[in-house]
Order: structure tokens, then sequence, then C-alpha cells
């Protein structure tokens, strides 16, 4: 019982079509989305900062004793 797979075909009308699908974002809502991707970027880069400061820390400590 195997079903043929069937070959995808590109063409560039096909694509425009599916491209006038696509829900684009308002400019607004791209902002608001890109503000929390690099909010939290900034974040989690802060947090592996403070994380590597205190893991260096820790070595540097137990290295000494």
């Amino acid at each position: 019982m195997s079903k043929e797979k069937k070959e995808a075909v590109y063409s560039p009308a096909g694509i425009f079509r599916e491209l006038k699908k696509v829900q684009w974002p308002r400019f607004g809502e791209l902002m608001s989305s890109s503000g929390l991707v690099i909010g939290f970027t900034l974040l989690f880069g802060l947090y592996f900062f403070i994380c590597e400061l205190a893991a260096s820390s820790l070595v540097s400590w137990i290295v000494s004793l």
C-alpha cells in the first residue's frame, strides 16, 4: 500500500499566488514583535553574561584553594 509522492513543481505564477495569500503584518505589529525579540535577546545576553561571571569567579576561587 505505498502511495506515490506527488512531486512539487514550483512556478513563478504559483509562488506569486501563494504570496498573495500571506497575511503580512502591519508596521505597528512588526515593530512590536521586533522590539520583543530585541528585548528578550538583550535580557538573555545579560543573564548569560552574569552566569559567565559567576562561573568564572567560582572556578578562580576553586583553583586558588
